[in-house]
């Protein structure tokens, strides 16, 4: 079993694909559990209680296995200052739930580090979409993350990290591309020197372990 750990594809997945697709709350509709949900550092409503107390709904749901995308983004547009209470927000709900985070970050890993210190956050974190250098994610492995790296390791930039990461904090992804979760797989244990079939045990391992749900295959 193939697992994409986030995706935008809210369609049924192909036989031997387990997806868990990402619901943006003000701007998709959940149409299928398992899922995650969040609110997205680009999707505030003016309305924020309103859109908080529907994510509050979702996210007391069984099939919702994390909260998140959420995060901090200083390239959108959005007030820092909504950002940081959006986020702030979404820590406390995952840690009162006892759900997993689902991280959205970008140029604000400082930030994200310790706006979760701040916030006594206890439960797994998984930063999705990671295309950093491997010298910031040994800090964030330091710190307790889960990464998640989509199809721009098909690009080869990042070949070192795929060499020296832990396999027990990996996951892999689709996110809002189009290229498909067997081929990030494969290019993953080609770099890795990995056979297929132990990465895709790992994988379910770690989403057993991180999201607390059993996949049946």
């Amino acid at each position: 079993m193939y697992i994409d750990i986030h995706t935008h594809n809210h369609a049924v997945p192909d036989q031997g694909i387990f997806t868990l697709p990402n619901v943006i709350v003000s701007k998709d509709y959940m149409t299928r559990t398992p899922c995650t949900a969040g609110i997205h550092p680009w999707y505030i409503d003016t309305d924020f209680e309103k859109q908080f107390e529907v994510l509050e709904m979702y996210a007391n749901k069984p099939g919702v296995l994390a909260v998140g995308e959420c995060g901090l983004d200083k390239l959108t547009a959005t007030p820092w200052e909504r950002q940081q209470m959006a986020f702030d927000r979404q820590i406390e709900l995952a840690n009162r739930l006892k759900k997993p985070l689902v991280l959205h970050t970008v140029r604000s890993y400082s930030e994200t580090l310790a706006a979760l210190l701040g916030k006594h956050n206890a439960v797994p974190v998984m930063m999705h979409g990671y295309a950093k250098h491997w010298e910031l994610a040994k800090t964030l492995l330091s710190n307790g993350f889960h990464l998640s790296v989509g199809s721009h390791i098909l690009k080869g930039g990042m070949d070192e990290f795929i060499k020296a990461v832990p396999l027990d904090r990996i996951f892999l992804e689709s996110d809002d591309k189009n290229s498909k979760i067997s081929e990030i797989y494969a290019y993953f244990c080609r770099v890795r020197k990995l056979p297929l079939q132990q990465l895709k045990q790992q994988i379910m391992l770690n989403f057993k372990q991180v999201f607390n749900y059993t996949i049946e295959e």
